[in-house]
C-alpha cells in the first residue's frame, strides 16, 4: 500500500513551561511532564509549586483516575540496582514529592476507609536468585486489611 508523502508536514516538538525554573546553565529548558517540572524546581533548590496550577500535572489529579484506583489492583514487577549500603524502598499509592530533602507521599485521596491496602507478596528477593538454600522471607506473604484497619 502506498501512501502519499506530504513534504510540508513538520513535526512540532513541544517545549513545555518550567514555570520560571528554566536555566540554561543547569540545562533546564523544557518541562513536558509533571516530573520534569518537579525536577526543575528541585535542581533550582526551589520549593515545589502548587501542582494544581501546573498544566503538566493536572491530569494526575483527575478525579476519574483516583476513583478508578479504588476498584483496581496492581501487579508490580521489576528490578533495582543499588549499592551495598543500608537503605529501604517502599510502594505507596498517590503522588510523591520532596519537601526539604524529605521524600513524602500525598495519600490524601486514598486515606478513606474504602481504600483497601490488603496485599500479597508472591516473591521478593535481593541479589542472585540462584543461591541454593537462600530464603526470601517475604515470599508468599499475605496481609489482609480488616475493616477499620485499612493502612498497613
Amino acid at each position: 500500500m502506498k501512501k502519499p508523502v506530504n513534504d510540508t508536514a513538520v513535526d512540532v516538538v513541544k517545549c513545555g513551561s518550567c514555570y520560571g525554573a528554566e536555566n540554561e546553565a543547569l540545562n533546564i529548558t523544557c518541562c513536558n511532564t509533571c516530573e520534569d517540572v518537579k525536577e526543575a524546581y528541585r535542581r533550582r533548590k526551589w520549593m515545589q509549586p502548587n501542582l494544581d496550577t501546573i498544566e503538566q500535572c493536572k491530569s494526575l489529579h483527575d478525579p476519574e483516575k483516583i476513583k478508578n484506583a479504588f476498584n483496581e489492583g496492581c501487579h508490580i514487577y521489576g528490578f533495582m540496582e543499588v549499592n551495598r549500603v543500608g537503605g529501604s524502598f517502599h510502594v505507596a499509592p498517590g503522588q510523591s514529592f520532596t519537601i526539604n530533602h524529605v521524600h513524602v507521599h500525598d495519600v490524601q485521596p486514598f486515606s478513606s476507609s474504602s481504600f483497601n491496602t490488603s496485599h500479597k507478596i508472591r516473591h521478593l528477593s535481593f541479589g542472585e536468585n540462584k543461591i541454593v538454600g537462600k530464603i526470601n522471607p517475604l515470599d508468599d506473604t499475605e496481609s489482609i486489611a480488616d475493616e477499620g484497619k485499612k493502612s498497613l
